[in-house]
C-alpha cells in the first residue's frame, strides 16, 4: 500500500487510495516499507485511515501514529506453532581492492571523479539542476562497471555533438520525480536529453571515453573477477556446484557485461530488467527456479519477486538508498526460505561508493 501515498495529492495513485478510504467501511493497509524516508508520503498514507489526525507533516511522530500502526518486525514473526517464519540473515560488506592488473581502471575512476567534481560545482554555480544530476549519475556509473561508464560517455558525446538547448527534464518538481525513477531510468532520461555542455566538456568526455575503451579492451573489471571468485567460494562452502545466485546491479550495461562474463565461464544466466513485460518476467523467474544458476537483475526486479529457492544475494553495485538494498535482499529473505540468507554488498575501496555505504551503516 505504500505506493498509494504518491508524490503529491494530485497523482492518480493517491486519488485511488483516497476514494477507497472514503468508500470503505473498513480499511487495512499492508506494507513492509510504509515510510521510506518521506514523511509527506507517509502522512498521505495515514490520512486514508484518519483524515483529521495528521493535518501537517510535523504532526507525524512515534506517539501520534501508534494507534494506527501495527508493526511486527520480520525476525519476530512466528507460525501457529511458535516457530520463526524467517531464517537468519548474514550480510557482509565486501571491499573490492584495486589489483595491480586493474590500475588503468583505478586511473579511470579518479579521472571521472575529477570530471564529476568540477562539473557538479559548475552546475551548482549556474543553478543547472539537470547537469548536477548527470554528474552524480556518472559517479555511480563508474563504480558499477567500465562498460556502464563507457556506454554513458558515448551517449553524452553524441548529445554534445548535436545542436543543444537547455531542457527542463521534469518540470518544476524535479527532485521528487528524479527520486521515483530507478537508476536505469535516470540514465535514460538524463542522457537522452539535449542539455547544453559544460565548459570544455566535449574534450573532457572524449579523453574519458578513450580511457574507458582502453580499460575494457584489457579484460574484465576487477569487481567482476571478485564476483566470480566469491561464487566459486560459496559453491565450495555450501558443497553445491549448482548453487543459485541472485546478482543485483543498477544499470543494464553492467547487467549485459556480467551476463556475458559469467556465461563465458560456464554459468547459465538469465536477466531481468525494466524492459520486460509481465509474461517475460515470469518466464525469467521460471527459468531461474529450473536450470539457470544466476539471475542478474536491475532494481526493476527489486520488488514483487518471490525467490525463496535461492538464498545467495550479491549487491554488485549499491544504490544510495538503504531501503532499496533491503527490498533487494527481501526477494530471497521470505516465508518458505529453507536456508540462512547470505548477502554480500560489494564496494570498491577508496571510492565514493564505499563512503556512502559507510554513512548508511553508521
Amino acid at each position: 500500500s505504500h505506493r498509494l501515498g504518491g508524490s503529491t495529492e494530485q497523482v492518480a495513485r493517491y486519488q485511488l487510495g483516497e476514494a477507497l478510504s472514503q468508500a470503505s467501511p473498513y480499511l487495512l493497509l499492508l506494507s513492509a516499507t510504509p515510510h521510506q524516508g518521506k514523511t509527506d508520503a507517509f502522512r498521505r498514507l495515514l490520512s486514508f485511515l484518519d483524515q483529521d489526525a495528521f493535518p501537517e507533516d510535523d504532526t507525524i511522530n512515534q506517539e501520534s501514529v501508534a494507534p494506527y500502526v501495527i508493526r511486527t518486525e520480520k525476525r519476530h514473526t512466528i507460525d501457529a506453532d511458535g516457530n520463526p517464519l524467517f531464517k537468519p540473515r548474514r550480510t557482509q560488506l565486501v571491499t573490492v581492492p584495486w589489483s595491480d592488473a586493474h590500475q588503468d581502471q583505478r586511473v579511470l575512476y579518479d579521472s571521472v571523479t575529477e570530471y564529476v567534481r568540477e562539473g557538479y560545482n559548475q552546475a551548482r554555480r549556474e543553478k543547472n539542476t539537470a547537469v548536477g544530476f548527470l554528474m552524480i549519475l556518472f559517479q555511480r556509473l563508474v563504480t558499477s562497471s567500465v562498460c556502464a561508464i563507457r556506454t554513458a560517455l558515448e551517449k553524452r558525446l553524441d548529445v554534445l555533438e548535436l545542436p543543444t538547448g537547455q531542457l527542463n527534464l521534469f518540470g518544476e518538481d524535479v527532485g521528487e520525480q528524479w527520486a521515483h525513477l530507478d537508476s536505469q531510468e535516470q540514465m535514460e532520461a538524463v542522457l537522452g536529453s539535449r542539455m547544453k555542455g559544460l565548459k570544455n566538456e566535449r574534450a573532457e568526455v572524449e579523453l574519458l571515453l578513450s580511457a574507458a575503451r582502453r580499460c575494457e579492451a584489457k579484460g574484465p573489471d576487477t569487481k567482476a573477477q571478485v564476483l566470480l571468485d566469491w561464487i566459486h567460494r560459496l559453491q565450495r562452502e555450501e558443497n553445491d556446484p549448482k548453487l543459485k545466485v541472485l546478482v543485483f546491479t543498477e544499470f543494464v550495461p553492467t547487467q549485459a557485461m556480467l551476463a556475458e562474463f559469467l556465461g563465458n565461464r560456464g554459468f547459465e544466466v538469465v536477466c531481468l530488467n525494466g524492459s520486460l513485460d509481465l509474461d517475460e518476467r515470469q518466464e525469467v523467474q521460471r527459468a531461474f527456479s529450473d536450470k539457470a544458476q544466476v539471475l542478474i537483475s536491475t532494481d526493476a526486479g527489486g520488488e514483487g519477486l518471490n525467490l525463496q529457492f535461492c538464498h545467495i544475494v550479491f549487491n554488485y553495485d549499491l544504490p544510495w538508498n538503504p531501503m532499496k538494498i533491503e527490498q533487494r535482499i527481501g526477494r530471497v529473505d521470505r516465508i518458505g526460505q529453507a536456508h540462512v540468507v547470505r548477502a554480500q554488498n560489494f564496494a570498491l575501496e577508496d571510492t565514493v561508493e564505499l563512503r556512502v555505504r559507510e554513512v548508511l551503516e553508521e
